[in-house]
């Protein structure tokens, strides 16, 4: 297929974490790091991508929102053919690129949502009809040699997990931050808990995470997310929650040309959505007693009876 068009945000500009240095939005930027045999995590815009190849054939783990043929990028890093592409779930910074692959495997929610443009990307058309296959809990894809099994978790949206028993990995999506986080209300603590032990009960097939905003964490927090659980359903309370959310770095000083500069992998202001009220009072509460951020609203702990 043609390639996405950014010509229009050629006066934009991405600033790089690493250097700070500047580049335009329309112009391909890709980083890559081998993680594991066979996995490599990549850096190109909007959060982390991953690539999985196994004997037959590699498949892409998100497609980010930068500029350029990402598929085209990934299949210079392995000799597999590489077809295929799975959405951990909805966000724009996940799915912007899909249309370069020949098929995206994702979840019925993530498919209705799907490469639908953040504000600070209109100009710009993101085709929407590429071919999907909706995949569910419990779907095996067969690399050769290597499986990635579908698990769901559905909290920060409409999310998928792929559990990778040969090199014990599970690629988290958003949902399973190292920042921590927690069900928003009114989604209660005890229906996060229910879905959480789904993943728990793999525990001992994965020893590291691969997330959208974080690579290899260390397995162990999923037992941090179930301790905080257990500790808010058994009548512990968190502390009254002043500020939270994903730390960002300080905003940028007005440019001195006036330009538009945006972070790499930081959300851009205009994008940022903001939850809907929850109806009636609100009590936000924050679990830090086993080394995570674990967030709630102290009025939906429990299921409704």
């Amino acid at each position: 297929m043609s390639a996405i068009d950014f010509s229009c945000m050629h006066d934009v500009w991405i600033r790089n974490k690493e250097d700070g240095s500047l580049q335009r939005m329309d112009e391909p930027f890709y980083e890559s790091i081998k993680v594991a045999p066979g996995t490599w995590r990549i850096l190109s815009d909007g959060d982390y991508q991953y690539l999985v190849e196994g004997e037959n054939e590699a498949v892409a783990i998100d497609t980010g929102y930068g500029a350029g043929n990402i598929r085209e990028y990934m299949q210079s890093l392995t000799e597999k053919p590489l077809r295929y592409a799975f959405n951990t779930h909805e966000h724009f910074d996940h799915t912007a690129n899909n249309s370069y692959f020949d098929k995206c495997f994702m979840t019925a929610g993530t498919a209705e949502r799907a490469t639908i443009p953040f504000p600070s990307f209109a100009g710009i058309d993101f085709p929407r009809d590429y071919p999907k296959e909706i995949v569910s809990a419990g779907f095996v894809y067969d690399l050769g040699g290597r499986t990635l099994e579908v698990l769901e978790m559905n909290f920060h949206a409409h999310s998928l997990m792929l559990l990778d028993r040969k090199e014990r990995i599970l690629f988290s999506g958003d949902e399973i931050m190292k920042m921590g986080g927690g069900p928003r209300a009114p989604r209660t603590v005890e229906e996060y808990y229910r879905q959480l032990s789904t993943i728990a009960a793999h525990r001992g097939e994965f020893d590291h995470l691969c997330a959208g905003a974080w690579c290899m964490m260390d397995a162990t927090i999923i037992d941090q997310f179930m301790q905080s659980c257990e500790f808010v359903l058994s009548g512990g309370e968190g502390e009254p929650m002043t500020m939270g959310g994903r730390p960002h770095r300080p905003p940028l000083a007005p440019d001195p040309e006036g330009r538009t500069i945006y972070n790499r992998m930081d959300p851009r202001p205009q994008d940022m959505g903001h939850p809907h009220p929850v109806d009636g009072p609100s009590d936000p509460r924050v679990v830090t007693k086993f080394g995570i951020r674990f967030s709630y609203d102290a009025n939906y702990i429990h299921d409704a009876k």
